[in-house]
């Protein structure tokens, strides 16, 4: 993806991921999940040609990502993660209007994302992007077990 939303007077840039964010996204995911990608598989999705990796930067300093799979008309967010001290300032919020912008451009009708019930701040977020609860994915996380929600948003055509 080339697509970047950033210029020289916004603070936050969304853009998409490069090598020299690996570190910091596995720093990030070592913090935020139970079961994190390793550095080489987060340098995997850079040679995944239905991989998109969104990066939200501030001042050259990673604050968050978002990646997600997009196979022909659909797409389904696999993380989104941000760090502790860039909570709750937008960033998420950023990242997720990036991958929405990006699903109107190439077409996409439908994304979908698990989330833990118990994940009501991002649970929220998904709904103000109007993600709807779909299904139940059950014993999906661990460290604690817990059930997925499938959320999903569908994309209106122009027809």
């Amino acid at each position: 993806m080339s697509d970047a939303s950033c210029s020289m007077t916004e603070t936050l840039c969304i853009t998409p991921m490069v090598e020299s964010d690996i570190p910091h996204l596995a720093r990030l995911e070592a913090m935020c999940f139970s079961s994190p990608w390793s550095e080489e598989g987060i340098r995997e999705e850079l040679q995944n040609p239905n991989a998109v990796f969104l990066v939200a930067k501030r001042a050259g300093m990673v604050l968050g990502y978002l990646g997600f799979y997009h196979v022909l008309d659909e797409a389904s967010i696999a993380n989104v993660a941000v760090f502790p001290e860039a909570r709750r300032s937008g960033v998420a919020s950023a990242l997720l209007q990036a991958a929405v912008d990006y699903s109107y451009r190439r077409g996409i009708a439908r994304m979908t994302l698990e989330v833990r019930p118990s994940n009501i701040p991002a649970r929220r977020l998904y709904e103000s992007f109007d993600f709807e609860e779909v299904g139940q994915r059950r014993r999906f996380y661990t460290k604690p077990d817990e059930d997925a929600l499938i959320l999903a948003r569908e994309f209106m055509s122009d027809i």
